[in-house]
């Protein structure tokens, strides 16, 4: 069931973009939810790991999608076989990149935990890809646009 994309612009490249999403435990620069992340081994499809949100317990997660530097989704791994997925897209749009949030969520307890889901995210996901689009705007290279 979806619960939300939430997409930015930059002029950053995927490169840079890339870098920002590979380097699991340093997520806390931009995501403020995040209390810790961590991830074993390197990042790739398949890789595994924890991650702590303020104010709940820590989940485990997984990599189930790597395709860099365009694409890649991870699996949270909720209460009662629920499953959330996060896609990250980059993607090209009039000369720049668009970067994208996808959630979704599957499982017995979809239908419940999607609207509330969803509310939570629109308060804070649109400040989090901000973040993440300002750090690779200053610390990136840039494309020149077309």
């Amino acid at each position: 069931m979806h619960v939300i994309s939430v997409t930015g612009r930059t002029a950053a490249t995927p490169e840079a973009i890339w870098r920002l999403w590979a380097d699991v435990p340093n997520r806390t620069r931009w995501d403020d939810a995040l209390e810790r992340i961590t991830l074993e081994g390197r990042f790739r499809s398949g890789a595994a790991g924890v991650v702590k949100l303020r104010g709940q317990p820590e989940r485990r997660f997984e990599v189930v999608q790597c395709v860099p530097p365009q694409a890649y989704t991870d699996r949270f791994f909720l209460p009662l076989g629920a499953k959330m997925d996060w896609a990250h897209i980059i993607s090209a749009v009039d000369g720049e990149r668009a970067v994208t949030f996808d959630v979704s969520v599957t499982g017995p307890t979809s239908p419940i935990l999607a609207p509330v889901l969803r509310r939570i995210l629109r308060r804070e996901l649109p400040s989090t890809v901000h973040k993440l689009i300002a750090l690779a705007d200053r610390t990136g290279a840039h494309r020149p646009s077309t």
